[in-house]
């Protein structure tokens, strides 16, 4: 499948997952997800006046909470490939009265934006999911000013994040699928710190610090760490649904068995790892 069809297969499905991250929205976040936005929205170090572009922007975590950040004078665009997904923020820009946050249905790998017109660029577990991460990243440093700086965040090496690998492991056992190969899109394809930095160089960025961020994700129950993870992932939730009911049955069976190993007390608590980076635009 060639870049644009993945594309447009990545919007059916994380369009249809909208709903469910709008709701989530709506709830307080934590593990790693919030760990994540704090150590960006620390290291942009955002300052009034200044005008922050959002990629992938989902639900708007991250950019509706750096809007007061730039205030007076700054301002927001959370933009996202998905136009359910950017709906969703418009709602919640409405339902929070922000004046300084504005929206737009954007492809991060083709951004019909003008060159040098950002200060900051933001994009949580974004650049991994895209077909092209590389093109997306040479936009993203065309559209930020001299100086300006990329803070990014992506999911770490993929052994260290079982709070998903769990089901992948379980759904490759049942259907005899083999791992997909090197470069295919997913939550951990610029998860080797090595390989992030090095796309970001070729991206002409310098300056270049990525971290490592140790985290957690906590749930209520096995049952509500599953009900969760194939609600917000849109390609997990289009493979289900296209499943048969009894490979269906079969894998949500098994996966919960392996969850059980990370229950703490009444919940479940499964390690994770984020990896953090920052860059700049040569002044």
């Amino acid at each position: 499948m060639g870049s644009e069809e993945l594309s447009e297969s990545g919007k059916e499905q994380w369009g249809g997952a909208a709903e469910s991250w709008a709701r989530l929205a709506e709830e307080e976040e934590t593990g790693a997800s919030a760990r994540a936005t704090d150590w960006m929205l620390e290291g942009a170090g955002l300052a009034s006046g200044e005008r922050v572009l959002e990629l992938a922007c989902g639900a708007g975590r991250v950019g509706l909470q750096a809007a007061p950040l730039v205030a007076p004078g700054g301002s927001i665009l959370c933009s996202d490939f998905s136009a359910e997904m950017v709906a969703a923020v418009d709602r919640r820009i409405e339902r929070l009265g922000l004046e300084n946050v504005e929206t737009a249905v954007l492809d991060a790998q083709d951004l019909r934006l003008e060159d040098e017109s950002f200060d900051v660029v933001l994009c949580r577990f974004g650049y991994m999911l895209m077909p092209e991460p590389g093109r997306a990243l040479v936009e993203t440093e065309r559209v930020l000013r001299p100086g300006g700086r990329l803070v990014t965040a992506v999911w770490g090496p993929a052994e260290e994040n079982p709070w998903l690998t769990t089901i992948f492991e379980v759904v490759m056992e049942r259907l005899g699928a083999p791992p997909p190969p090197p470069g295919t899109p997913g939550p951990f394809a610029l998860g080797d710190a090595e390989a992030l930095e090095g796309r970001l160089e070729e991206a002409c960025l310098e300056n270049i610090e990525v971290v490592k961020l140790e985290a957690e994700q906590p749930y209520d129950s096995v049952e509500a760490w599953w009900r969760h993870t194939r609600e917000v992932g849109g390609p997990l939730a289009a493979l289900f649904g296209a499943l048969a009911p009894e490979d269906a049955e079969a894998i949500e069976r098994e996966s919960l068995a392996r969850a059980r190993e990370y229950e703490r007390g009444s919940g479940v608590v499964f390690p994770a790892k984020v990896l953090g980076a920052r860059a700049m635009r040569p002044g």
